[in-house]
């Protein structure tokens, strides 16, 4: 008779034949540790998947699967089985031949892109905090080790790999439920040549949190690279980029909060400089980069007072630095903050008309101009990393889609209720791809099975989404959006009017008179209450 064993690497042998009570990483009896797939448990009932999660959890095992689908606990700690051990010992073998993993996940995707010739995708969902990065870190570390190349190759390896510090230092941020949140999302298209070798690559990037760069809820910070910049700058970049402490500027004193517990910024920043050199960013534009994120800072904390119902910058001194910093004249800066001008036409005729903006006018355009700023430097460093990666051709690639997790917080705002709108679609393909298509196979093939209940949540992303007969909220939305100027204001007053009228009755809807409730297959996330919008300052947002 054949040993299991037989076909093995020694190594894998080896390491199998002296784990017959448990892995090297587990501290208690690999029996106890529940079943590795949920499709074998006895019964399939809710009680019964959070406790073999939880028994699982309890043992060290953070992995667990439902099929082809991985879940993952995060430990909120290091685990001990992500070295070169752990992926020897899943380097080309079958799928289940060993306890659920990442590497297991990445090995099979990687093997059948190759096998099968064919594109490889894998999405990560989950809530906020729940390590979707982390999981996308070890996918592409994984992919890095297991495949071969020269010395180019290895130079598109470094960029990706590299890319992950870059784009956490000025995409993510400490929120109140984790200390290194995305506030992006990621579409990352690693691409292979016909041998397997990762000879290029592709960022897609969408939804940064620009509201991020100008204000932050209670015990969150900014973006990461503000308090790398403040903690690590040298002394003669202090001195050129007029760097005080996060207390100093407004867009970082809003929540005082400057400090997370195990992070350090000062060492954090010098891998950011590190990740740019990397990457092929040159030490001249590496300072334009700082001096663009110190000018913003500056910014942030020019004031106006109202005279005679229009806005004057309240003091020139700290209007004239960021002005410097940002590569434009003061005087210019200050018109552009303060006044703004209508393009008209009457009788075939065109006309501009410069018009003054009151003090929270002229404050709504100030952020309009951070954000704008800070969203093209993003812009910027993943086109500079996607020139790094580019290839003439693509051959075969796998992605890796890592996007915010379902969000409910105190405040909502209108990039909550994208995140959230973005995570039911996915929710949706997962039904799709997962549920209905598998029952929709039985039907057709005449097997016979006790049909499996579960929430579409079609009904969900229609409300969102929906262009007409009724219109989705979306589509509210966007009307209003185009009458605003020709209504004045009361523009959230308005939306609530129209969304009462086009989705009221909507069982996953409810509004009031401070605003309204979407019914997410997450939970209720309530918008921030209605409060009165300044006219378009000059469409800046």
């Amino acid at each position: 008779m054949r040993s299991p064993l037989q076909g093995l690497t020694p190594s894998r042998r080896a390491h199998l034949q002296g784990s017959k009570e448990r892995f090297h990483w587990q501290s208690h009896n690999v029996k106890q540790s529940g079943v590795d797939d949920m499709v074998l448990l006895p019964q399939i009932t809710e009680d019964a998947i959070a406790s073999n999660l939880r028994k699982r959890f309890l043992d060290d095992y953070i992995f667990t699967y439902i099929g082809s689908v991985l879940i993952s606990v995060n430990p909120f700690k290091q685990m001990p089985y992500f070295t070169d051990r752990e992926i020897d010992l899943y380097q080309g073998a079958a799928q289940y031949e060993n306890p659920p993993h990442i590497y297991a996940l990445t090995d099979n995707m990687y093997r059948n892109m190759l096998i099968d010739c064919e594109n490889q995708c894998v999405i990560i969902s989950g809530e906020s905090g729940a390590g979707k990065t982390v999981a996308a870190k070890y996918i592409m570390g994984y992919i890095s080790k297991v495949s071969g190349g020269g010395e180019k190759v290895q130079h598109v390896k470094d960029i990706i790999l590299q890319s992950n510090p870059l784009l956490e230092a000025f995409g993510n941020a400490k929120t109140v439920r984790n200390n290194n949140s995305s506030r992006f999302g990621k579409y990352f298209e690693i691409q292979f040549s016909r041998g397997g070798e990762p000879d290029g690559g592709k960022i897609s990037n969408f939804l940064l949190e620009k509201s991020r760069v100008v204000t932050q809820n209670e015990n969150e910070r900014n973006f990461h690279i503000y308090y790398q910049l403040l903690e690590g700058a040298s002394q003669e970049q202090r001195q050129n980029l007029g760097l005080m402490t996060p207390d100093y500027y407004y867009y970082l004193n809003q929540s005082d909060t400057y400090k997370v517990d195990g992070t350090d910024d000062r060492s954090d920043f010098g891998e950011t400089l590190s990740a740019m050199q990397v990457i092929g960013i040159p030490p001249s534009v590496q300072q334009l980069v700082l001096q663009l994120v110190a000018g913003i800072l500056h910014l942030g904390n020019i004031s106006f007072r109202e005279d005679g119902n229009y806005a004057r910058v309240e003091s020139a001194d700290l209007l004239a630095f960021p002005a410097y910093l940002l590569g434009i004249d003061s005087g210019r800066l200050q018109e552009k903050l303060t006044s703004r001008k209508i393009d008209s036409r009457w009788g075939g005729r065109s006309e501009s008309i410069d018009v003054t903006l009151n003090v929270e006018q002229a404050a709504y355009t100030r952020d309009a101009l951070a954000k704008g700023l800070y969203a093209r430097l993003f812009d910027f460093l993943v086109e500079a990393i996607n020139r790094a990666m580019q290839k003439p051709q693509e051959e075969y690639s796998i992605g890796v889609l890592d996007i915010y997790g379902f969000e409910i917080f105190q405040k909502n705002g209108f990039e909550q209720f994208c995140i959230n709108f973005v995570n039911e679609k996915l929710q949706q393909i997962f039904i799709e791809l997962t549920l209905k298509a598998e029952q929709e196979e039985y039907v057709q093939e005449g097997i016979r099975w006790t049909p499996i209940q579960f929430f579409n949540n079609k009904v969900v992303c229609d409300l969102i989404e929906n262009k007409l007969s009724p219109p989705g909220i979306m589509s509210v939305l966007d009307d209003v959006c185009a009458t605003m100027h020709a209504t004045g204001g009361g523009a959230d007053q308005t939306l609530l009017q129209k969304l009462q009228a086009a989705v009221g009755t909507h069982e996953h809807f409810n509004s009031w008179s401070a605003g309204f409730v979407v019914h997410h297959y997450a939970g209720k996330v309530h918008p921030p209450p209605p409060r009165p919008l300044p006219a378009d300052p000059g469409g800046a947002a």
